[in-house]
């Protein structure tokens, strides 16, 4: 909340990249519309500081800003955002479940 407070809304992701991101890191960029600004700022910070990869998650519309702008598109066809948030929610717990499955268990 300090880099809302300290630069805006729009920028807070953006200033945690800069801040904190390294050339190697991922960037996992969430916004059921596309057309987050603070999300899209902080895909744009994450592509000067050369990250390895932005995966995004999005929805809405196909051409939305923030597919554009990702290396690895997660898209949800619906205009309801509801859907779309819980389908996102399903897709990074299944990630989040197969990273701690090659290191727990069989997944």
């Amino acid at each position: 909340t300090c880099f809302a407070n300290d630069y805006g809304y729009e920028k807070w992701v953006e200033k945690g990249v800069e801040f904190y991101g390294d050339e190697s890191d991922v960037l996992v960029a969430i916004s059921p519309s596309g057309s987050s600004k603070n999300i899209l700022n902080g895909c744009q910070a994450a592509r000067e500081k050369n990250f390895s990869k932005i995966i995004t998650l999005s929805g809405m519309d196909p051409e939305n800003p923030l597919r554009k702008l990702g290396d690895i598109n997660l898209w949800v066809d619906s205009k309801a955002y509801n859907h779309i948030e819980n389908i996102h929610q399903f897709w990074l717990l299944i990630i989040v479940d197969l990273i701690i499955g090659n290191t727990e268990y069989t997944a």
